[in-house]
């Protein structure tokens, strides 16, 4: 059900005054620094649809208890919070629902407040502004006498508050920013998508043979998305052994579980809005930017903007690389945390407040590929460490913006990158960004044979192959390819793997990052480390952060973990990649930099930057 409007007060950094938000469009942007109070609107309606969505009642204002931590509230003071949606008068009603004050001939506001100190929350709507149900629970048979009598099914709008209520709840989906079709879902709801379940759904499209075409349907246009965002025409898409198998016009052939983290998500969240295009939708998605490179975010918001027009789109950022996309369909609002601690939302509705929001953000012109030295990097964990780094050893004088940039090359997106551009057809060119290039990257190697035998990913090697085919047949005078690219292949399984390991336990079992606990409900067990020593944490240069922490868990009662638990503590890990890091660089100084080849790489990168 699409909306036209919200206002929400009371709830987390939304004051008493509240924030308004006006003039939705089919894309609608949340931008603003961390901490700002993007998420929070998102964050009310997962907790709403929760509450609510099963309380429902025909012919009455709903009332029904729902207990709310006293932290959900404005500054942690209890006061009531209160929701107010506008609905759009292009919502289509159907025969079914029989509703009596249709959008299109009446303004349709949901009306909603949760009273703090008695854990009560009340659902009314308001049709032209005045209240459908009263607080002593009758109908307004008459909005301009301002007659009242018991409702019953004979009285006009005595389904309505119902049928309104259940068509906004059940437009909500959230996506999780943690998507991964092989992951053990927490996730009891089916409003919140996390890609636990996508190839289930998939494989039940595929053998649905009373509707093959929507199978074919699916497969034609997954292809043509994924040809365009990736740069690389994609042959086919099909399941195989309860996996997604996508295989190009190059020959290659990669499983969902083989592609990088920013591309698997990309296809799981297409597929899942694909088969549900029909469905008026309000989806919240935070940060796409995370595990994609800038590109490729913006061709995704393309896609939802162009061919998924059903539904409407809230999306969080902190990241600029979409405010060039704008059109008549998208919405921009700029969130602000103000110094009494509450967050304000303002439209970006002219260059100034365009230019107000990129300040806000800490971006500058020095930073869009104008920098010395480009450093393409996996993702934002990489990045937070090597700034650090490079900070510790160039003693603070190279500057991100000015001496290096980053940018993220997205996992198997390498595979469309090249060095000069007579080196292949339809492949970007690396020195195109920058005259300097440094490529840095996990080996994801499990051992050293296959480190030393140069076992890595299949886009890696090809990029190693590129490189070297360039370099043979390119110089200069005094110089060749790899004055100007070079590369870092970590020399153990990831870039975590160069982290102290006894800094990095001191870390991952501090509070905050600490696991407690396991399961819900019937399944609910605490749990405890085996020991609390960082000397017994067992981290070598081929293991994977997550898994080795997980490994050092037990239940409270000393029992062993099963697979299961075990899979959902790393994944537990693994989803804090990017916080984890931001705590670990405030404790490395130079003492924790003699790990592997890490000093002698720093000592070369740095030297690289400043040439």
């Amino acid at each position: 059900m699409k909306i036209d409007s919200i206002k929400l007060s009371g709830w987390r950094s939304y004051d008493l005054n509240g924030v308004s938000i006006k003039n939705l469009k089919s894309i609608n942007l949340i931008i603003g620094p961390n901490n700002s109070g993007k998420s929070n609107l998102a964050k009310y309606f997962n907790y709403l649809k929760s509450i609510a969505s099963e309380k429902l009642a025909v012919g009455a204002a709903i009332s029904f208890a729902s207990e709310l931590d006293e932290s959900q509230t404005w500054n942690w003071r209890k006061e009531r919070i209160n929701c107010e949606i506008t609905l759009s008068k292009d919502n289509l009603i159907t025969g079914d629902e029989k509703v009596s004050y249709k959008v299109n001939e009446n303004e349709v506001r949901l009306d909603c407040y949760h009273d703090v100190n008695s854990n009560t929350s009340f659902l009314n709507m308001k049709v032209n502004d005045k209240p459908l149900f009263n607080e002593s629970n009758l109908i307004c048979s008459d909005f301009e006498n301002g007659s009242w009598i018991d409702p019953t099914d004979y009285v006009a709008g005595f389904n309505d508050n119902y049928f309104y209520w259940r068509g906004f709840l059940n437009s909500l989906v959230f996506v999780d920013p943690i998507r991964h079709h092989s992951r053990n879902s927490k996730n009891e709801h089916s409003y919140y998508f996390d890609g636990a379940e996508i190839i289930k759904e998939l494989d039940k499209l595929r053998l649905d043979r009373a509707n093959p075409s929507n199978w074919a349907g699916y497969k034609k246009q997954i292809k043509i998305w994924l040809t365009d965002i990736l740069s690389e025409q994609v042959a086919n898409v099909d399941v195989v052994d309860k996996d997604l198998n996508l295989e190009f016009e190059s020959g290659l052939s990669f499983s969902l579980d083989q592609l990088g983290t920013g591309v698997s998500q990309i296809i799981m969240l297409l597929s899942h809005l694909w088969i549900n295009k029909e469905v008026n939708l309000n989806v919240f998605l935070e940060e796409p930017e995370a595990n994609l490179h800038p590109e490729a975010v913006v061709k995704l918001i393309s896609i939802f903007e162009k061919e998924l027009i059903n539904h409407r789109f809230f999306i969080t950022t902190h990241s600029p690389s979409l405010i060039d996309c704008l059109n008549e369909k998208w919405a921009v609002y700029r969130t602000l945390k103000l110094p009494d601690g509450s967050s304000s939302i303002t439209p970006n509705d002219n260059v100034i407040k365009y230019y107000e929001t990129l300040d806000s953000l800490g971006v500058k012109a020095s930073q869009i590929l104008q920098s010395n030295t480009v450093l393409w990097v996996e993702g934002p964990s990489d990045r937070i460490y090597l700034k650090k780094w490079i900070d510790i050893y160039s003693d603070g004088e190279l500057k991100e913006g000015k001496d290096y940039s980053f940018l993220y090359f997205g996992g198997t997106n390498l595979a469309s990158f090249t060095v000069l551009d007579d080196i292949g057809d339809n492949l970007i060119n690396i020195l195109s960004t920058s005259r300097k290039a440094c490529l840095i990257a996990d080996s994801d190697c499990s051992s050293q044979i296959e480190r030393d035998d140069e076992g890595f990913k299949a886009y890696l090697s090809s990029m190693l192959d590129k490189l070297r085919t360039a370099n043979d047949n390119n110089a200069g005078l005094d110089s060749t390819v790899e004055d100007y690219v070079k590369v870092w292949i970590t020399e153990g399984r990831e870039i975590e793997n160069y982290i102290c390991k006894n800094l990095l336990f001191d870390i991952l079992t501090s509070k905050g990052f600490k696991r407690e606990s396991i399961g819900q409900k019937d399944n609910y067990k605490k749990l405890s480390l085996k020991t609390t020593q960082a000397s017994e944490f067992l981290f070598g240069e081929f293991d994977s952060f997550d898994k080795a922490i997980s490994k050092f868990y037990q239940f409270e009662d000393g029992s062993q973990l099963d697979d299961l638990s075990l899979n959902n503590i790393a994944l537990h890990y693994a989803g804090k990649k990017v916080v984890i890091a931001k705590a670990l660089v405030d404790r490395l100084d130079k003492t924790h930099c003699s790990i592997l080849d890490l000093e002698d790489k720093l000592k070369d990168l740095v030297d690289f930057i400043r040439r």
